[in-house]
């Protein structure tokens, strides 16, 4: 009988191609994959899942979406499997079951089912899942729309150190949005996730300090603030809620901000964003 394997590792070697170590649980899994041996993989995990393994599950579920082993990826048997795990209990499978009938893929696009699995997830303290929910509940997608819920979903995910809720704690602070506007509490808040390099939360920061909502105005810092977003923004996703939109871009931002500016000021701005650190005060 084989080893219950760690599915994350196993993905890790799938993915990556890395080579398997013979003292690792579930050896001959690890070691067909990295071999790409996807023939003896299947035949070793399908009586697993079949056994109820969850991460057995997981991982068959990976294999056939992705094609692995054949000619175009294998959706069906994918979601099967998939919705296996997550009948198991595996929170990210829970999750990425959600996603899957959020997002249409592998299946009919159903909000409500993608609701219900992104409430197994939460309920795990699956902090992502808890954001995405309380996203949901935010706009009524699958769910009433809830902004109280919505908010108690984020601030137990910002509780977790999670950045992305952490930044929407702070949105709904600013915004009155599930409880009283409080501009304090919100800047609380985005500063805990912009330690943690949030691009939205140094936007928020960077406007505070411009109209002085909240904090006494101070243009450097606000400079400094979009500065460090400029140097962190990305395109992650942030799940079915719109980023922030920025048809402007931060040169703009930057631009505007500098034309009320001197330029030692700015140069100060410069030199406060490049000696910025998590955690440290915002002004020398």
């Amino acid at each position: 009988m084989h080893k219950k394997f760690t599915a994350a590792f196993a993905l890790f070697l799938l993915l990556a191609g890395a080579p398997a170590h013979a003292q690792t649980d579930g050896a001959d899994v690890t070691n067909a994959l990295a071999k790409r041996d996807y023939a003896t993989a299947f035949k070793i995990l399908t009586p697993l899942a079949e056994a109820g393994d969850d991460q057995a599950c997981l991982l068959l579920s990976t294999l056939e979406g992705g094609g692995f082993g054949y000619a175009t990826p294998h959706t069906d048997a994918a979601l099967k499997w998939l919705t296996c795990a997550a009948n198991g209990g595996n929170r990210e499978a829970q999750m990425t079951l959600g996603d899957r009938y959020n997002d249409g893929l592998w299946t009919k696009q159903d909000y409500t089912e993608a609701a219900k699995w992104y409430r197994k997830a939460a309920d795990q303290r699956l902090a992502p899942a808890q954001v995405v929910l309380g996203q949901m509940y935010q706009l009524g997608r699958g769910v009433g729309e809830d902004q109280k819920e919505a908010l108690k979903l984020y601030l137990t995910a910002a509780g977790q150190g999670l950045a992305l809720a952490q930044t929407d704690v702070g949105i709904m602070y600013a915004n009155g949005l599930g409880t009283t506007r409080d501009i304090p509490t919100a800047i609380k808040y985005f500063r805990l996730a912009a330690d943690q390099y949030d691009v939205q939360a140094a936007i928020w920061l960077g406007s505070a300090y411009e109209t002085g909502a909240g904090v006494q105005k101070d243009l450097t810092i606000a400079y400094m603030w979009n500065l460090i977003g400029q140097k962190n923004a990305d395109t992650k996703a942030r799940g079915p809620m719109p980023v922030m939109p920025l048809p402007t871009g931060f040169a703009v931002i930057l631009d505007n901000l500098g034309r009320k500016m001197t330029p030692a000021e700015i140069q100060l701005a410069h030199q406060m964003a490049e000696r910025w650190k998590p955690g440290s005060p915002e002004r020398p």
